[in-house]
């Protein structure tokens, strides 16, 4: 039987015997949930993941760290924040967010910083504890306070099933995937708030500045700098070419590669040894900050089984199209020659030129310790996914008859099948990237760029002690206002305006403050998210001339908090609900918490709003999301828990992510020294 038969056959068993798995939610009757408990002391440690040292975090010392944990079981985690209060973060302390997790019953544990939890400051400590109750599969686990996800503060979440495991395979993978670049992400961060507009530059703010693409791409920790520009005679493969004029070298570092270190002596690929004849299930995670990536294994197709936690029909592919924040499960047989083989982690063609590809090493037991002689993929090399291919990745039936016995709690609470219900509310939201008249460059839904630290006092809190907080901070949206409101560096400011998405119109010019979308508990949403020019929508205040020549687009990711959703169609041009809502899936959509918003195109996405709370809507574009490229939901805030007496204490001023940061400031925070590029 061919790899791709056999491996169509095992989920096929999977769904047919799936009558004889018991409905098991949590533990066994009569039983209290087990506690899986976790200690992270989380430090700053030197390391050289692509063989070039930096400053990362670590948690116990370990690079990535791991966390599985049973269905139905309590999670407890308890997080010691021991950053050096001096080392620069743009949110003062650190949080955990659960990707994936619907944290149903446990808003406040979602972990965004100031939405529903104040950050763990520096020298503190405290614990998370809540049921997993969510589908058995593929998540991660990163921090949601400022940038310190791209600081490596990450790592792989898998729930396993209270039952038998459903899926047949013989063994499994973990491939983490992340973009690495030279320099802590603080400082990455500094040019991302300055003038964009030269007439607002002066001399102590300086101008903007991109991120460029990173350095180097990551495989389970490991890359290869050097891969922009691999070294004559280290093996017999073709060098990737990458644009090494985007590469930049923080000052003071060589450029010379490799570049070891005391705790990396030396590059070290990732190798994934397989046996032969074997079944492996490989859990794709895209934890990255910029890159879209395409995975392909080297003459070895593979069977797609389950996407951002759930099944999906089985999808046999040669490469697998990942964006930021998705995952997928894959079925890959090893029926090949033994030997070595690429395992390849390229940029989606055309999202990100110049950007460097990753490569790690699939090997089977017994070959020889060499690395491959196929000629490597190119960065850019490898053709994109098709919509068709996109949208074939589907809800298999078993899941959609609300009368069939499903294998595990592999549904939303209080449902009884993934069958879209009909919507009851829709949404159109435009993505433009405007300058704002303080001369910053922002990304904006509906004309408004979101603040990431509105105020000192977490968002949940204020919505449940003040019902009346939204629509007495809610602004004439069709006003016309221009202005923005103070950048100010720091402060306990709790009079940023709010647009809400309740049937007003959004704001005719770009502004800076919050986007919220009330709603009740039963309410089922369509959201299009349409992408548009970058000055689109009056997108620069700077009118004719330079300001209308911004008309580049880009692809975004984009992930809900709070919710799994159903993915109901993409498309090219302008979204039109009367002729392209004929075209959409509403019989089996993929249910998913990870989307991607195509150049040029659109989006439509359909959830229900079944969890009391204020969940965040976000590109996971780490840069984008801190320019602004975010909104929320306000779901039945009443209705949630009230918040845990011991929630992390609160500063009595916050750090505001749309601070100019200019040279005095970052000085005088945080110093000189390697900061204040």
């Amino acid at each position: 039987m061919s790899a791709l038969r056999q491996a169509i056959f095992s989920l096929v068993t999977f769904v047919s015997y799936s009558h004889l798995l018991p409905y098991l939610a949590a533990a066994p009757s009569g039983l209290a949930p087990a506690t899986t408990h976790y200690e992270f002391n989380v430090t700053v440690a030197q390391r050289a993941p692509d063989c070039f040292e930096k400053s990362v975090l670590v948690v116990n010392g370990e690079f990535n760290k791991a966390i599985e944990v049973v269905q139905g079981n309590i999670l407890e985690v308890t997080l010691y924040n021991n950053i050096p209060p001096d080392w620069p973060l743009v949110s003062e302390g650190i949080s955990i967010h659960w990707h994936g997790f619907s944290m149903n019953g446990a808003p406040w544990y979602d972990g965004v910083g100031y939405l529903a939890q104040c950050p763990v400051k520096s020298g503190t400590n405290y614990t998370y504890r809540f049921q997993v109750n969510e589908e058995p599969g593929t998540y991660f686990w990163h921090g949601h306070s400022g940038m310190e996800k791209v600081d490596s503060f990450f790592g792989p979440l898998i729930v396993r099933p209270s039952g038998p495991e459903p899926l047949r395979y013989d063994e499994e993978r973990i491939l983490l995937l992340t973009d690495n670049y030279h320099q802590e992400s603080t400082p990455l961060t500094f040019g991302l708030n300055r003038p964009f507009d030269a007439a607002k530059q002066t001399n102590t703010s300086g101008g903007w500045e991109w991120v460029n693409v990173p350095q180097s791409t990551l495989l389970n920790g490991h890359g290869y700098y050097g891969d922009c520009a691999m070294l004559a005679g280290s093996n017999t493969a073709v060098a990737p070419k990458c644009n090494v004029t985007l590469q930049w070298v923080p000052p003071g570092r060589s450029s010379v590669l490799p570049y070891n270190s005391p705790s990396n002596p030396g590059c070290q690929r990732y190798n994934m040894t397989v046996e032969a004849g074997k079944t492996y299930r490989v859990r794709i995670i895209n934890a990255g900050s910029l890159l879209f990536l395409s995975v392909c294994f080297d003459r070895h197709n593979v069977t797609i089984v389950a996407a951002d936690a759930y099944p999906v029909n089985p999808q046999p592919v040669s490469c697998v199209d990942i964006n930021l924040g998705q995952r997928y499960d894959v079925l890959l047989q090893a029926n090949q020659p033994k030997g070595n083989y690429w395992i390849n982690a390229l940029a989606v063609n055309a999202t990100r030129v110049g950007s460097p590809g990753g490569y790690g090493v699939l090997r089977y037991a017994g070959a020889n310790l060499t690395l491959p002689t196929d000629t490597l993929l190119q960065p850019e090399s490898v053709p994109a996914w098709s919509f068709g291919t996109v949208s074939a990745i589907t809800t298999p039936d078993v899941l959609l008859d609300p009368h069939a016995p499903h294998p595990g709690a592999v549904l939303p609470v209080n449902e009884s099948s993934l069958r879209p219900p009909k919507r009851t509310h829709f949404l159109y939201v435009n993505l433009t990237q405007p300058l704002l008249p303080t001369g910053q460059l922002r990304w904006a839904l509906d004309n408004v760029a979101t603040y990431g630290t509105p105020s000192c006092i977490p968002t949940l809190a204020q919505l449940q002690s003040d019902p009346s907080f939204m629509s007495r901070m809610a602004q004439a949206s069709a006003s016309g206002n221009t202005t923005s409101v103070d950048m100010v560096q720091s402060g306990s400011d709790d009079k940023v305006a709010l647009y809400l998405s309740d049937g007003t119109p959004s704001p005719t010019y770009p502004v800076a403050g919050q986007r919220f979308m009330p709603l009740q508990t039963g309410d089922v949403v369509d959201i299009v998210l349409q992408n548009l020019a970058a000055n689109a929508n009056g997108g620069d205040y700077r009118g004719g001339g330079v300001g209308a020549n911004r008309t580049a687009q880009e692809q975004h990711p984009f992930h809900m908090h709070g919710h799994h959703f159903w993915v109901l169609g993409y498309g090219l041009g302008v979204y039109n609900d009367s002729t392209n809502s004929s075209a959409l899936n509403v019989h089996n959509p993929a249910f998913r918490d990870s989307f991607t918003i195509y150049k040029n195109g659109w989006t439509v996405i359909r959830f229900k709003a079944d969890n009391p709370g204020v969940w965040i809507l976000h590109c996971h574009t780490d840069w984008h999301l801190f320019m602004g490229q975010k909104m929320y939901f306000a779901t039945s805030p009443e209705a949630a828990p009230q918040p845990p007496t011991d929630l992390p204490q609160c500063p009595s001023k916050c750090l505001y992510n749309f601070g100019a940061f200019d040279l005095p400031y970052v000085q005088n925070r945080w110093g000189a020294s390697g900061y204040s590029v």
